[in-house]
């Protein structure tokens, strides 16, 4: 039977080879470039520098700057919008897509000011923060929501013909990025190739994301997370031309690290994908990808009791 893990070099790993790579090895043994950083304030200073080197970069040139960003992390948007002030940084020209957004049991986006929406969270953390003469038009900032889905696509195709210039997604322990899960469950049985292709659209959210979530963010209360959601799909994350893969939420994320470094990119462990860029002509290619974490995510994966 063929591994599931791969090195740089195609030869096989098992997974105990894989869970027990020290921090120092995965750049080397993945091919892929992976950043640990001491703690989450200098992780957070890393992210915000390259999207402020991404503007910059672009203004240079007279060019727009476009990124799909997340929430989960946000502790960048914060270290963002101080360097953007002090810097003198012009964003009038970013426009950005927020990867998704919760919806509620009638699968209806949670208002602003639910705890939970995301939305909320970029006015307050990104937004509000920025200097009111070098921010974007509140009309630059694209957030997904049951009723605009169609309207979200077109303006990714309209913005990022060729896909976005920055893609700063994380990867859940199932997998997920954004909430683009498993598409396979109960009776719904769907083919990489649909997978690939979807874009904007309604998910229900798994159990364990739900349950994830709530350890994470609603100290372990499960009825607080919203059981729906609105996504950015596979086709747009998958066609930016830059992506910085960001674990930042401890112990709990070293298996999904590790499994994006080496597993053998599918869709039943979604991150996986994020190593593939999708061309225009549909060709999935080797992304230019790099990885961010600190000592917490990097580290090798035990077992033990609690």
């Amino acid at each position: 039977m063929d591994s599931i893990y791969v090195d740089r070099h195609g030869r096989a790993m098992t997974r105990q080879e894989v869970h027990r790579l020290s921090a120092e090895a995965l750049s080397e043994r993945s091919g892929i470039a992976v950043h640990v950083l001491p703690d989450r304030e200098a992780l957070y200073e890393a992210i915000a520098d390259v999207m402020v080197e991404t503007i910059d970069a672009n203004n240079r040139q007279g060019a727009k700057t476009t990124m799909i960003l997340p929430v989960g992390p946000v502790g960048q948007y914060p270290a963002f919008a101080r360097k953007v002030a002090q810097r003198g940084l012009d964003c009038r020209n970013l426009w950005t897509f927020n990867m998704d957004e919760f919806l509620d049991r009638n699968g209806r986006t949670i208002p602003e000011d639910h705890p939970m929406s995301f939305r909320g969270e970029m006015m307050r953390g990104l937004y509000q923060r920025l200097p009111a003469a070098q921010r974007m038009p509140l009309e630059q900032m694209f957030f997904p929501r049951h009723d605009n889905v169609d309207a979200i696509d077109r303006a990714l195709d309209e913005h990022a013909p060729d896909g976005v210039d920055l893609c700063l997604p994380g990867v859940g322990p199932e997998g997920h990025f954004a909430f683009n899960e498993d598409p396979c469950f109960r009776h719904v049985k769907v083919s990489e190739e649909e997978f690939l292709a979807d874009r904007t659209r309604l998910v229900l959210v798994n159990t364990s994301t739900v349950d994830m979530d709530a350890l994470v963010a609603s100290c372990g209360d499960r009825s607080a997370v919203p059981p729906f959601a609105v996504t950015l799909g596979p086709h747009d994350v998958l066609r930016a031309r830059r992506t910085e893969v960001i674990f930042f939420a401890g112990r709990f994320q070293r298996f999904a690290l590790r499994e994006v470094l080496f597993r053998k990119p599918t869709m039943h462990f979604p991150g996986t994908l994020l190593k593939l860029r999708k061309e225009p002509d549909g060709r999935l290619v080797p992304q230019n990808l790099r990885v961010w974490a600190t000592p917490e995510e990097a580290g090798i994966v035990t077992a033990q009791t609690i």
